[in-house]
């Protein structure tokens, strides 16, 4: 037989899975021990089960085991008594056999009538075979589990070990020749022959409250969520669970404070020693900083108003620090508000910066020192310094800023949801409120950034769980009144209106999410079938179809004059979504690009028609613009959205390859787009006074332009020269004989007279069966390097 395999002994369990009455109704771990249990016996009360489903029904092999050993006494003192022993009945051997039949054991069918000589050793090790089979079944390793449960120790069988009941002295090793072989071996296959009762008491069982200090231990160190922590400079810093930095409560005083850098010390040092320490008046900081809260937050609404202007007299006036106000953040913020004044000031000289670059340098140098240990400062900072960037085309610090923000914002848990710690009073409502806003604000400027560019954002929102803006007037921030300050000529029907911050944010934010799934696979990856794609684009236009019809009362916007005139931001808004509109359709302008084939959906000439919807609709929204706020006044964004619009629009009115009748048709529709074209370069014009990235605009979308009609130019000459080989050797088939040779037609010579400009002859309507059979697909505009120049909004190499 095989050697048998030894094996440490299990340490016991030290509570039960079904607990005795007491335990069950005092709600407390039992640990099983018979015949009271600990907790029973510290309490002098009775320990008893419920036998309906306490399971603690003696074992059928236990029960065997002990009258395998028994049997086995009795037989080893009849021999040894010189003693014959009796024969097993048959109707017994029956009965025995039967029951080991029944509970899957094997059973060696013997004649129970010889002797003890009959039986072999081969039997015997047969026997223990059997053992070695049953003992590896699962329910012999179940039994055991529930004796270790009860306090009975069963360490791994051996066969030479010797046995003891506490019976009787221990009898000798069993010999080969057993009396009643078929009764006994038998038995002993099913018997443990190492077992033994405890002959030492259990070991101790913690109390309840080690217990409970232990799960407590476990818990934490086991956690896979993270949590705000207190760290040295006051802050709360959020780590995850694998950071080790949550299993602390509190960071202070655990690691060494970082001794105060000398940029924090000699702040004023350092701007001096830029030339950008000049002392800036009161009043000028305050203008600036109006014209930010008017005309650029809310579009981007990082800052909330009263909370800024309350920390600011804190800081300035109490001496109070406090994390929603740095020098850096009122900085950046008069940096953007100077791009809606003139360029110089008369009273403050920063030659050779401008008014915007001053404020913007000192922003920048402050923000070194505050990275360190930021704030919620910080992060409102970079967002704002991102905008301004865009606004003067340094796309790359820009979109680096915009990053920034993003990482610092995970960096102090702005994405945890704050109602509970609201509840324990770890953090004021209007905290959390201020922590909501700058989190969806960079946000917001991350998604902007990502459009803009045409880069992946890499923001997964799963783990996002603060809530969205707040979209129904509940916020705990009374809004303020919206006032077109520092500009007293313009329209005055929009005097003390409501200025609904918090719908607006909810809505973009709304609208990013609507746009997510389809911007990683649109212009992110071919790693997606074309009929797969044109299904998700198809969900995505039906979704942002049904934000806009459930836009609110207040961001609805009302042609009719009985209306009041739209909010600026509520403009931007909605230009936002046509935008977004046009990025759905403009792939499948093209007609081979990334159509599905077989054809699936409405094709190219519909995604033409909803881009050239949507870009005439952005510039009617710039009329209104126009009408009521002037160019001076627009938002950053706004020229990304012209962008979009002007570029659809040139692709409509450049020349292309069409009948008289088309043109005919198609002129009174090209002076209209033309009109809205015109509105375009006119906004762009206005605001390139203040921001260099509509200047940028202007010139890129002036060379595409040319670059446009030079290309279809060649393209229609050289259509028009092959159309015309066609239809010369056309007429020459049918006007020469069969037995004449075809010879070649010269371009230039022997011209058709019916044969005119490709732009104005009536050429083209009778050639349609030759060229939309031959010659379609050169007519298509759209070259792989012209659709890559669409879709990324600029040229390569231009303007790095």
């Amino acid at each position: 037989m095989s050697p048998r395999r030894s094996t440490a002994p299990k340490a016991a369990r030290k509570h039960v899975t079904r607990a005795c009455n007491p335990c069950r109704e005092g709600k407390v771990k039992c640990d099983g021990v018979t015949p009271a249990c600990t907790i029973c016996s510290a309490k002098g009360k009775k320990c008893t089960y419920r036998s309906t489903d306490d399971k603690r029904k003696i074992p059928l092999r236990i029960s065997l085991s002990v009258l395998a050993q028994r049997i086995n006494q009795l037989s080893c003192f009849i021999r040894d008594q010189g003693l014959k022993a009796p024969s097993m009945d048959a109707e017994d051997f029956n009965t025995m056999k039967g029951v080991f039949e029944t509970i899957g054991l094997e059973f060696e069918d013997t004649n129970w009538t010889q002797g003890p000589s009959a039986r072999s050793e081969t039997g015997l090790d047969n026997s223990y075979t059997v053992l070695d089979d049953s003992m590896a079944s699962d329910d012999t390793t179940g039994d055991r589990d529930r004796d270790r449960a009860n306090g009975l120790q069963t360490p791994q069988p051996t066969v030479n070990e010797p046995v003891s009941l506490g019976l009787s002295p221990a009898p000798p090793a069993v010999e080969n020749h057993i009396s009643s072989p078929n009764v006994a071996s038998a038995l002993l296959a099913l018997a443990d022959t190492s077992w033994r009762p405890p002959t030492e008491p259990p070991p101790p069982v913690a109390s309840d409250d080690e217990e409970d200090d232990e799960d407590e231990v476990t818990n934490q160190l086991s956690c896979r969520l993270g949590k705000l922590q207190l760290t040295q400079g006051g802050q709360l810093r959020y780590f995850g669970s694998t950071s080790n930095f949550t299993l602390l409560d509190v960071l202070v005083g655990v690691a060494p404070s970082s001794p105060v850098s000398s940029s924090q010390q000699n702040t004023q040092e350092i701007l001096d020693s830029a030339d950008l320490g000049l002392e800036v008046d009161e009043s000028l900081e305050r203008h600036l900083l109006q014209l930010y809260f008017t005309w650029h937050d809310p579009s981007m609404h990082a800052v909330s108003e009263d909370v800024f202007w309350r920390s600011r007299a804190q800081e300035k006036y109490q001496g109070t620090d406090t994390p929603y106000y740095s020098r850096s953040l009122s900085d950046a913020m008069c940096a953007v508000g100077a791009a809606y004044e003139s360029k110089y000031h008369p009273d403050l000289i920063t030659l050779p910066r401008s008014l915007a670059e001053f404020f913007a340098d000192r922003a920048k140098l402050l923000l070194e020192s505050e990275l360190e240990s930021p704030s919620l400062a910080a992060i409102q900072t970079l967002v704002i310094l991102s905008a301004y960037e865009a606004s003067c085309t340094r796309d790359t610090r820009g979109w680096l800023y915009s990053g920034m923000a993003m990482r610092l914002a995970f960096d102090l848990g702005l994405h945890l949801d704050m109602g509970p710690y609201v509840e324990r009073g770890t953090i004021a409502p209007e905290d959390a409120e201020a922590r909501r806003v700058t989190f969806w604000a960079a946000y917001t400027s991350e998604q902007f950034w990502g459009y803009y560019l045409g880069r992946p954002t890499r923001n997964a929102t799963d783990g996002i769980t603060v809530s969205k803006p707040e979209g129904h007037g509940n916020s705990p921030l009374q809004p303020l009144k919206w006032q077109q300050y520092g500009s007293p000529y313009l329209s005055r029907c929009i005097a003390n209106l409501p200025n609904p911050l918090g719908l607006v944010c909810f809505q973009w934010v709304s609208l990013y999410e609507v746009m997510l799934p389809l911007t990683d696979v649109l212009y992110g990856t071919c790693e997606i079938s074309k009929h797969r794609l044109q299904e998700l684009t198809s969900r995505t236009v039906d979704q942002l179809r049904e934000w806009k019809t459930n836009l609110p009362p207040e961001l609805r916007i009302y042609e009719t004059a009985d209306y009041l005139q739209p909010l600026p931001h509520v403009l931007a808004l909605h230009m936002q979504y046509y935008q977004l509109m046009i990025h759905c359709h403009r792939p499948y302008i093209s007609r081979h690009h990334i159509q599905p084939q077989p054809p699936q959906g409405p094709g190219h000439n519909h995604a033409r028609a909803m881009c050239v919807e949507s870009a005439i609709a952005i510039a009617k929204l710039l009329g209104i613009y126009e009408r009521y706020y002037s160019f001076r006044r627009a938002n950053f964004q706004i020229v990304s959205f012209v962008f979009s619009a002007a570029l659809i629009l040139i692709f409509t009115v450049v020349p292309a390859r069409r009948t008289e009748r088309e043109r005919d048709c198609d002129r009174d529709r090209d002076g209209e787009l033309l009109v809205h074209l015109s509105v375009c370069f006119r906004a762009l014009d206005e605001m390139g006074s203040q921001f260099e990235s509509a200047k940028r605009t202007s010139t890129l979308l002036n060379t595409l332009q040319m670059e446009w009609q030079t290309r279809r130019r060649k393209r229609r000459t050289r259509i028009a020269r092959g159309v015309k080989r066609k239809y010369d050797t056309v007429q020459q088939q049918q006007q020469q004989t069969s037995e004449l040779e075809l010879e070649p037609s010269v371009p230039g010579q022997g011209q058709s007279q019916d044969f005119q400009c490709p732009e104005t002859g009536p050429l083209w309507s009778g050639l349609d069966s030759i060229t939309d059979g031959h010659a379609s697909y050169a007519v298509d505009f759209l070259e792989p390097d012209l659709c890559n120049i669409l879709l990324s909004e600029g040229i390569p190499r231009a303007f790095v």
